[in-house]
């Protein structure tokens, strides 16, 4: 059987791991960044989905996993291309992250460094990252900027990270949320909020160290030519209405919201008139 027949026979019985697990996995993680786009999100991560929260794999094991998780054939594969098939590879290794970090809060396996290990890893991908596309037609969801918010989400979370972390974390998000080189359009922007809200959820940060990096998106400095420049506008108009909207669904911090109504007004105030 090949792989793709043998994790639909797992699929449609329930996601049952079968004998030699671990091995299936390991196959699983080598055929991780697949241009079959079936294979890759329906059958690989949506069973690894299953299998790593769920236990079906020993903690010693998912160690042995992790280093090459991140290594520069999974996570840094071809780091700094863009609109080439190695984002496959590095989006959907990111998206495995959460999983071990889930796994992780639920049952500590993972030491302190292994944790700083994953943080400077995502770090970096995220910093470097230049494949900005959400869905491809042809080959199905890339989609690397909401896979890293995904791993920051899970990374803010995480006890071992303190109040310089979180604030790399803001810093991140401040950075891929002001891109001047495509309007992102596969939600993106929301999916970049929820790090932002866990990072509040933390209370680590003063008030005024959270308002100060909502001003800093009033304070950009423009592109002088037109089209990235109004790429950037409507980008940081995205991300500043859904982070403002969160806040207030889920008060977290209703006080922040007329700071984002004034950083708004200030990135386009004709648009509020």
């Amino acid at each position: 059987m090949t792989l793709k027949e043998k994790l639909i026979f797992i699929k449609e019985n329930g996601y049952q791991p079968p004998p030699a697990t671990f091995q299936l996995v390991q196959e699983m993680i080598n055929n991780i960044g697949s241009l079959d786009a079936e294979l890759r999100d329906d059958l690989i991560y949506t069973t690894l989905s299953h299998w790593i929260p769920g236990n079906s794999l020993a903690a010693s094991q998912l160690e042995q996993l992790l280093p090459v998780i991140l290594d520069k054939d999974h996570l840094l594969f071809r780091l700094g291309e863009a609109n080439t098939d190695s984002v496959f590879t590095r989006s959907f290794s990111m998206l495995v992250i959460p999983l071990f970090l889930m796994r992780h809060r639920e049952s500590p396996f993972l030491s302190r460094e292994q944790v700083h290990q994953i943080k400077e890893s995502v770090f970096n991908n995220v910093q470097e990252e230049r494949d900005y596309r959400g869905y491809d037609e042809e080959k199905g969801w890339a989609h690397a900027i909401a896979h890293a918010a995904d791993a920051l989400d899970e990374l803010a979370q995480c006890s071992e990270l303190d109040k310089a972390d979180l604030i790399t974390i803001l810093d991140l998000v401040h950075d891929k949320m002001t891109l001047t080189d495509r309007v992102y359009s596969d939600g993106e922007d929301e999916r970049m909020v929820r790090p932002v809200i866990r990072v509040l959820n933390r209370k680590l940060l003063s008030r005024t160290d959270v308002e100060q990096w909502i001003q800093s998106f009033g304070r950009v400095e423009k592109n002088p030519e037109f089209l990235p420049a109004f790429k950037q506008k409507n980008n940081i108009k995205n991300f500043l209405k859904s982070l403002y909207f969160r806040v207030k669904f889920y008060q977290v911090d209703a006080a922040l919201c007329p700071t984002i109504e004034q950083t708004l007004y200030k990135v386009e105030k004709v648009y509020y008139c």
